[in-house]
């Protein structure tokens, strides 16, 4: 139906790039008549990314409703634009302001440029506009995105966005399949599911909805993928047989399919290579090969001997007069291992001086093997600058040292055999299977392997228990340090962490470890607001951390607090540049927090803004992190940061703070672990400062949730010894 657009009635206001559900006005330019036979003059229209601009015309595709309440109107399925092949119809449509960047000027310029070509540029080669003066790099960008969004992906838009598919990710599925996309989604649904992150429900629900059999063996195959991708999502490297066929059973709601219907499916995708059965254990065919891989390196570096360390015990005396230290026995131990054999593990809580014996274990390595070469290493980039100050050796992340670039699809590049003799990694706790595997991979065969952590943190993000896992295989050297130094033993905070990790729920408070009872979410807000002023007056932006483990939807959230606390330590001011992206405002001066792998920079990595230039909406931002890393951002790459103000539990892992201010509520129920406040507590030198519930926090020391996770490792490595 050609029609031209005439008024918006729901939402009251929205813009060519406006995606939800739309009701509008529009005017035919063609004989339309009611179910009456009487001339219609305009009439209502209902769907997704409907058009909104009076300056170009469009044919709908759809049909008729009658609605109960709001009587005849138009259901729109799809549409398109009716664009005259003229010079002012092109420019017209150019400049409409269904495409952003692009006004009566620039619209003019590009006609004048490519002519009758001008759509066809616009699809195929975008990049020749960059040869129009006016139109940047940056420009565009947002003239491509906002195109695509317009012509190219709006059909796949539409389809998608009434089942929970934001247009972002309608955008990027388009870019993947192409011209194709609608019929690729209407034959393989579930595509949506593994391609662009859709949740299983919702690729399911569309498939429900194009005629797939709820019994169909490619739905029950999706479920049983699904179920195990969502085990790993939850730190699982496996999952037991029957907790993994209920998973899957509870995602197909479907009475007619069995356990045993499930389970005969589960074989197929074994005999297909998608999955692997180990010991009862169900694993993706990738992880299990990770798995093993991790156990057979680490079964090789164990079943060979190192070059014995002469006058071992004189050399660590020697050390001790050289640092003015007496090491406690268990320290003293730990260094003899570590300099007697080709790999072991030295862990320990928050005081335990596992810093003292890293130093110690350098020195009289470099002591000994002067042209030695050595590595130090940290899953994060606050860890690596820890180890860097302490040791006095230069330190990089994993990531790094491995040669692993993040690519903008988070797929790593392959990595290279380490040019190292010793190699030294601290914070394993928060190293995944993943990123251990290629570590392992990399060590030659004469370097040692010394990996420092407390297993009683938080584990890694992505699957697996890899320090855990290593200590209880009873495989590999292990000391543990026990005897806490810091502050001569008398740290309330190391006290009570070395309580909640035993299950204690009876702390000691003093000046250095408080709790202030608040059981609203606004009222502990204001509380953490005033610590946090007076915390920073005292410690400065970097001594201080507030943490929390919401990063959304509460009151006392990450996203909630770093809006708050920027406004107390960085406000707004005449004059002080600033860049928005989304919903953020970053101001000169902030500290931000890197949230995605990029270049050199890792996820978890902090810096602060030295330069803002350009337009608020189109700002290039600098940003340095430290160590000499200063990173230029486009608008469009904001996204890859947050304040860094306020942060989760899980983003703090390898960074100290002289104080820190952790919020414990009621209302993070599902987050109320031992290991969450375990983690939390040891982040803190100087003061710890609760703000919550007792209730919460006793929920929390009681819950061990997280030390959970369903691994085969420790049984994989005495299997390769064996």
């Amino acid at each position: 139906m050609l029609c031209q657009f005439d008024k918006l009635l729901y939402p009251r206001m929205a813009d060519a790039s406006t995606v939800g559900y739309m009701i509008a006005v529009y005017r035919p330019l063609e004989i339309l008549h009611d179910g009456s036979g009487n001339a219609m003059s305009q009439f209502k229209a209902v769907g997704y990314c409907l058009p909104i601009t009076e300056k170009v015309r469009f044919r709908l595709n759809g049909h008729w409703v009658r609605h109960p309440k709001h009587g005849l109107q138009f259901e729109v399925e799809s549409y398109e634009e009716v664009i005259s092949h003229t010079r002012e119809g092109i420019i017209g449509y150019l400049a409409s302001g269904q495409i952003k960047g692009v006004g009566r000027k620039i619209a003019e310029k590009i006609y004048d440029s490519f002519g009758q070509d001008t759509l066809e540029i616009l699809d195929q080669e975008p990049e020749k506009l960059m040869a129009i003066r006016g139109i940047s790099k940056k420009r565009l960008r947002m003239i491509c995105d906002s195109y695509l969004a317009t012509r190219g992906a709006r059909d796949v838009i539409a389809f998608l966005t009434p089942h929970g598919v934001t247009a972002n990710r309608a955008i990027k599925i388009y870019r993947e399949y192409g011209k194709d996309t609608l019929d690729i989604i209407r034959k393989h649904p579930y595509q949506l599911v593994e391609m662009a992150g859709i949740a299983f429900k919702t690729a399911d629900k569309l498939a429900m909805r194009l005629g797939l059999p709820a019994v169909s063996p490619e739905r029950v195959d999706e479920a049983l993928m699904y179920a195990i991708a969502e085990g790993e999502a939850e730190g699982h490297m496996c999952l037991e047989k029957h907790d993994f066929l209920r998973r899957a059973l509870r995602l197909l709601e479907t009475p007619e399919i069995t356990e045993e219907m499930a389970a005969a499916r589960a074989f197929q995708l074994v005999q297909a290579d998608r999955l692997v059965c180990y010991d009862h254990y169900i694993y993706r065919t990738a992880t299990a090969t990770v798995e093993n891989n991790i156990a057979f390196h680490i079964a090789q570096q164990v079943k060979t001997t190192a070059e014995p360390y002469e006058n071992l015990d004189h050399a660590i005396l020697g050390e001790e007069r050289k640092l003015r230290i007496t090491l406690a026995p268990e320290q003293r131990e730990a260094v003899k291992m570590a300099l007697s054999t080709k790999f072991c593990v030295i862990t320990g809580g928050p005081g335990t001086g596992k810093t003292a014996v890293q130093r110690a274990i350098l020195d009289l390595y470099q002591e000994k093997y002067p042209e030695a070469q050595i590595i130090c290493c940290a899953p994060t980039g606050q860890a690596a600058q820890r180890m860097k100050e302490s040791s006095g050796l230069p330190a990089s992340t994993i990531h790094k040292a491995l040669c692993i670039k993040a690519n903008p699809d988070d797929t790593l590049t392959e990595g290279i055999m380490l040019n190292a003799d010793l190699i030294l990694v601290d914070e394993v706790s928060m190293m995944d299977a993943f990123l251990a595997e290629r570590l392992f991979a990399a060590i030659p065969p004469h370097a040692r392997l010394i990996l420092v952590g407390d297993a009683d943190q938080l584990p890694s993000v992505g699957p697996g228990a890899v320090l855990k896992d290593i200590i209880n295989s009873g495989v590999v050297p292990v000391v543990r340090l026990d005897h806490v130094f810091r502050q001569s033993a008398g740290s309330r905070i190391a006290t009570n962490a070395r309580l909640i990790k035993h299950g204690n729920l009876s702390m000691e408070y003093g000046p250095d470890f408080m709790f202030f009872d608040s059981k609203d979410l606004a009222v502990s807000a204001d509380i953490i607001e005033t610590l946090y002023i007076q915390e920073v007056q005292k410690f400065g932006v970097d001594g201080t951390a507030f943490l929390t483990p919401f990063r959304r939807k509460t009151e006392t959230s990450v996203d909630a607090m770093n809006a708050r606390l920027q406004a107390l330590v960085n406000p707004s001011a005449p004059g002080k540049a600033e860049a928005v992206s989304g919903q953020l405002r970053f101001r000169l001066g902030d500290k931000v927090m890197q949230i995605k792998n990029y270049e050199q920079v890792n996820n978890g990595d902090v810096g602060y803004i030295t330069s803002i230039t350009g337009p608020e909406n189109e700002a290039t931002v600098e940003i340095d992190f430290g160590d000499g890393r200063i990173m230029k951002y486009e608008n469009d790459q904001l996204r890859m940061l947050d304040l860094g103000y306020a942060s989760t539990v899980h983003k703090s892992q390898g960074a100290q703070y002289k104080s820190v201010i952790l919020n414990l509520q009621c209302a993070h129920a599902i987050m109320l672990m031992r290991a969450i406040v375990y983690t939390a507590i040891t982040r803190a030198r100087l003061r710890l400062t609760i703000v919550g519930e007792r209730k919460a926090l006793c929920r929390a020391i009681r819950n061990t949730k997280a030390d959970q996770r369903g691994t085969r490792l420790a049984q994989r490595i005495q299997d390769f010894i064996e």
